[in-house]
């Protein structure tokens, strides 16, 4: 029998291929530093993302049994999971070597990240006092050892496993050898406060802490209740599965079933676990075995550092010099933001092209649409929106002013369910 031969690589690999490009971005040396670090952020998200859906489909598949080869271009479901999980450790091992690279070429630039073992007597104090103010009252930390039930992980949120080795006891009357007893503890990294915390800058040096080693460098004050004869932590972090899934109930609107399924996501399946290389082989059991992640999960192994999106957020510290210049947008001939647009459009169309021109054309139409009496009805189409949309505000003002707004909005728009049920309920209050 010949070997079959397929014309297509099957999309979630193409996909991978894909992120893998982005990935190129940030080891480019001709892209500016601080961008670099950016498309690192961004083949971080691109890949959270993919977990949580793309990945997510396969792994049902592959645990249901079905082969799925039909579907997959002709790889069972089974294989598939094993070769997306090769590929991803791969990418990771890319991503944090690229790292290093970024990091090392910033200490040039006199921009040094530190972690909680390369603070400095002048930075000791700003540190304490950042963590008591702003972190500590953020924390929420758990031990875990005597809990009936484990808590539920947050999907893709950052944790720091912790391993607390303490002291033995020592009886009043005599001493008697004991293994010490180990507790374990997790702490979730509050996302209220930005990851890179600025330091006081040493003369021309400028110097960045991950949130991660403030907590780290403050393990003590955590658990100061605690005679301890040695404290660690490791950053872990779980992807779960985001599938939608939407029941048949006919006696429930369509935003019902939306958010009913958004809530489920929190409960979904663990789809992969990502882990600090460095962590002790018991601690790592202890969590694996608690969450009841197997082998058919995709266990990751990584650096100290996890959720490297917010790379996309890394603070400028004003070094302009080390970004892409930003461009403004090109205005559009013959139209104004000052003048009347209505106007205008009545005497010849105008096409817009975001975001190489203005938004601000669109919102003043809308604004000066709310309150021209000769409009009687606005319609509009809506897939996603900004996190305070001024689309929004200018339709309700539209009617408040009486006037008859139609509004169809992607309720299903990936990852922005929640925050588009939101828009929608506050457009039918405002009516």
């Amino acid at each position: 029998m010949t070997e079959k031969h397929y014309r297509y690589i099957d999309r979630e690999k193409s996909w991978l291929a894909f992120n893998a490009r982005v990935l190129q971005e940030a080891g480019d040396e001709a892209v500016p530093l601080l961008d670099r670090l950016r498309f690192l952020g961004i083949f971080s998200n691109n890949l959270d993302e993919f977990f949580r859906v793309r990945y997510a489909a396969i792994r049902r598949l592959s645990l249901s049994g079905i082969s799925g080869e039909k579907v997959l271009g002709g790889i069972s479901s089974h294989q598939l999971v094993k070769d997306i999980t090769e590929i991803v450790i791969q990418q990771q091992s890319e991503s944090l070597r690229i790292l290093n690279i970024i990091e090392s070429k910033l200490e040039k630039e006199n921009i040094y990240i530190i972690n909680e073992n390369e603070v400095s007597k002048e930075q000791e104090i700003f540190i304490k006092d950042f963590f008591i103010q702003k972190v500590s009252p953020e924390l929420v930390t758990i031990i875990l050892n005597n809990l009936a039930e484990f808590p539920l992980l947050k999907d893709n949120a950052g944790y720091l496993a912790v391993k607390l080795v303490l002291n033995p006891v020592v009886g009043s009357e005599f001493t008697v050898e004991s293994a010490s007893e180990v507790r374990y503890a997790i702490i979730e990294i509050p996302k209220v406060v930005n990851r890179f915390v600025v330091l006081p800058a040493i003369g021309e040096k400028q110097y960045i802490m991950l949130i991660d080693d403030v907590i780290r460098y403050n393990l003590h004050q955590i658990f100061n209740i605690f005679d301890y004869e040695s404290v660690s932590a490791h950053m872990i972090k779980i992807t779960r599965d985001a599938q939608l899934e939407i029941d048949s109930d006919m006696s429930k609107s369509m935003l019902q079933k939306i958010a009913t399924g958004v809530k489920d996501r929190l409960l979904g399946e663990p789809v992969r676990f990502v882990y600090d290389l460095q962590i002790d082989k018991d601690t790592l059991s202890f969590f694996l075995d608690k969450m009841g992640i197997t082998a058919s999960d995709s266990i990751i192994p990584g650096g100290r550092y996890h959720n490297r999106r917010d790379y996309m957020n890394f603070p400028n510290l004003g070094r302009f010099d080390l970004l892409y210049k930003a461009k403004p947008p090109l205005p559009v001939n013959g139209l104004s933001l000052e003048g009347s647009i209505l106007n205008k459009i009545a005497k010849k169309d105008f096409l817009i092209n975001a975001p190489y021109q203005s938004f601000s054309y669109l919102i003043k139409f809308l604004r000066e649409a709310a309150l021209d009496p000769k409009v009687v009805s606005i319609k509009i189409t809506l897939y996603r929106l900004a996190k305070n949309s001024q689309i929004i505000s200018s339709l309700i003002n539209a009617a408040k002013n009486g006037k008859k707004v139609v509004v169809q909005i992607e309720l299903q728009a990936r990852f922005d369910e929640a925050s588009n049920i939101s828009y929608a309920e506050q457009m039918q209050t405002e009516g």
